[in-house]
């Protein structure tokens, strides 16, 4: 109900349920009702009604401060992602930029003068620039396409999906819902980081060529939940050694932050399973 409408009903029920009572009073009651008693019922029924309407309109106006304070927080939120987005781009993103440049610079001077030892170096340090540039503009892209805001689970996952493997061999495919009842804004962030931390992992050591991703909940329990991130590549190995890590400590890591249990598996047949699963009972 609008609260122009609701504004409306204010004026028009009460003259309506009162003007029925008086007549009614009037007539079929006249000889029944004392005029004393009748008057105290109707103010009785005017204030009911007029209580009940104002009781609506109450609702409605704090339905709205309510809508314009999460509206306010939520573009305060954009505007500082956009101001730190602004920051990588201007300041690390080119600082890292020109740091290559003159390192590329060294790299043809150590050519030049036969050093290989020192090009093998500079070769690593290059390679290990190009990542930290990677990230940060992962990060930039992160901070100005907000992994919350309206858009569903399904497609926030979906265009991370298509934007980040879009220019590598990896083909995937996603099995996820429009809304997951229970998982708040703040775990959609912590999985969307998740998902970031595994797929960049899988681009960069797997060697795959397929990546499936899932998230599922429990029809009987809907604040449990699963989420599965599964490539065919060449494995990590043995997990329980291979689990310090840093990117994997930091998916461990959010996953108890969400509460849920993260596990780790390389089959035998090849790839890498993470398996996060969330039980509302624990």
């Amino acid at each position: 109900m609008t609260l122009g409408r609701t504004r409306w009903l204010l004026f028009i029920v009460p003259a309506f349920i009162i003007g029925t009572f008086e007549t009614i009073r009037h007539t079929i009651l006249e000889n029944i009702l004392p005029m004393e008693l009748g008057n105290w019922i109707t103010a009785l029924i005017d204030a009911i009604v007029i209580a009940a309407i104002s009781k609506s309109i109450i609702q409605r106006l704090h339905q709205a401060e309510r809508e314009v304070h999460e509206q306010q927080r939520v573009q305060a939120i954009a505007e500082e992602r956009k101001r730190l987005a602004s920051v990588l781009h201007d300041e690390i993103a080119q600082s890292l930029f020109y740091s290559g440049v003159h390192l590329s610079a060294a790299k043809e001077r150590a050519e030049h003068y036969g050093d290989a030892e020192l090009k093998d170096s500079l070769d690593e340090v290059i390679l290990s620039l190009r990542d930290i540039d990677n990230n940060v503009r992962q990060s930039i892209f992160n901070l100005k396409n907000d992994p919350v805001g309206t858009a569903s689970v399904y497609d926030r996952f979906r265009s991370y999906l298509d934007k980040r493997l879009t220019n590598t061999s990896v083909e995937w495919e996603l099995d996820a819902p429009e809304t997951l009842p229970g998982l708040s804004e703040s775990s959609q962030v912590q999985l969307f980081s998740i998902l970031q931390e595994a797929i960049t992992n899988v681009v960069k050591h797997a060697n795959a060529s397929h990546i499936k991703v899932a998230l599922q909940s429990t029809p009987d329990a809907p604040g449990d939940w699963t989420f599965l991130i599964e490539d065919d590549g060449i494995g990590i190995g043995n997990p329980k050694t291979e689990t310090r890590h840093f990117g994997l400590e930091i998916m461990a890591q959010r996953a108890h932050d969400l509460g849920a249990a993260f596990s780790l598996d390389s089959p035998v047949s090849g790839g890498t399973v993470i398996l996060i699963r969330h039980d509302s009972q624990r």
